[in-house]
């Protein structure tokens, strides 16, 4: 009886730890496309430890479903459909296997993506450290893991040079990236969103992350990218781009638009405020910069043209085996 109890009590824990996870992902309390993509494999490997089914095929059938609920959750993110797809892929390579060495090794397959996009981090910082040079003054916008790890880098190669980091509005995520290049001891300026074209004249290079590569070579990132963009090439300074190849959406070269997110009034305009009837709320949480806006992506493969990278991605892709 005691044994039933806390087998039940086990599996309710771990459901609950993915209904959080989902909670956390939607709320963006888990944000930026790696970690996103990495807690997408995480709650793949929770829900293949407590499944109940039966059979291999019942356990796939299940896995697909469980997907299906998380890729969702971020429509902008295509690295976490692109690990979902390749991970349900490997799983159905193996369904010919026991339900018992199904689980064993679908486990080891979300662990093994997990370190594989780990890894992508290093090789885009050791990359992108290359482009700043001692007095640089680069600008950035939002949160990126690969960005912070790229100054990061240059900072730890001596190089000496400064950041202007924009607020992000409507949630300020560019305070957490100015928090940790501070923590560094990296020379940082941080500023209201609307003052980027005003300090584009101080800034010699533009930095940013990506959340999709579409096959056009346009950059999807947080809302605010286009504009400094803009203002980048009215002031003739070079824009790049880090990020993963895994954020290439291949179903953007089958002519599906990049679904941008349109999140909640309420982060705009709060609790309690606007109250004037009759004025409709937008938020999108992302825009799109053309690929004539963008010197280089820098990527885990290296740092390439949008035309270039992109070529090599749909390449890629065409000879990658599809699930069946």
């Amino acid at each position: 009886m005691t044994i039933v109890v806390l087998v039940v009590f086990m599996a309710g824990a771990k459901d609950a730890k993915i209904k959080k996870m989902m909670a956390d992902v939607k709320a963006l309390k888990i944000q930026g496309a790696k970690n996103v993509a990495i807690a997408g494999a995480r709650m793949l490997k929770i829900s293949a430890e407590q499944s109940k089914a039966k059979d291999a095929r019942a356990f796939i059938v299940e896995l697909e479903a469980v997907s299906k609920k998380i890729v969702v959750l971020r429509p902008t993110e295509p690295a976490l459909r692109n690990g979902q797809d390749i991970i349900l892929s490997e799983i159905g390579a193996m369904k010919n296997l026991s339900l018992q060495d199904l689980k064993i090794k679908t486990a080891k397959i979300c662990d093994d993506y997990v370190l594989e996009v780990q890894s992508v981090l290093g090789k885009i910082a050791l990359l992108g450290s290359r482009i700043i040079v001692d007095g640089d003054v680069v600008m950035t916008h939002c949160h990126s893991n690969n960005v912070v790890e790229i100054l990061k880098a240059a900072k730890k190669q001596g190089k000496k040079f400064k950041v202007i980091v924009t607020e992000t509005r409507p949630l300020y995520q560019g305070k957490i990236t100015a928090k940790e290049l501070a923590d560094e001891k990296i020379d940082v300026v941080y500023c209201i969103d609307a003052a980027s074209a005003s300090l584009m004249n101080r800034a010699t290079k533009v930095l940013v992350g990506a959340d999709a590569i579409a096959s056009d070579g346009s950059v999807v990132n947080k809302i605010g990218t286009y504009q400094i963009a803009i203002e980048a090439k009215e002031h003739s300074v070079p824009f790049y781009v880090a990020c993963g190849t895994h954020k290439y959406d291949p179903m953007t070269a089958m002519g599906y638009p990049e679904p941008i997110e349109e999140r909640g009034k309420k982060e705009v305009v709060g609790k309690g405020e606007l109250k004037v009837r009759g004025i409709n709320v937008v938020n999108p949480a992302f825009d799109v910069t053309p690929k004539e806006y963008v010197r280089e992506i820098i990527t885990e493969i290296g740092a390439y043209s949008p035309e270039a990278l992109v070529s090599i991605l749909e390449s890629e892709n065409r000879s990658r085996p599809k699930r069946g």
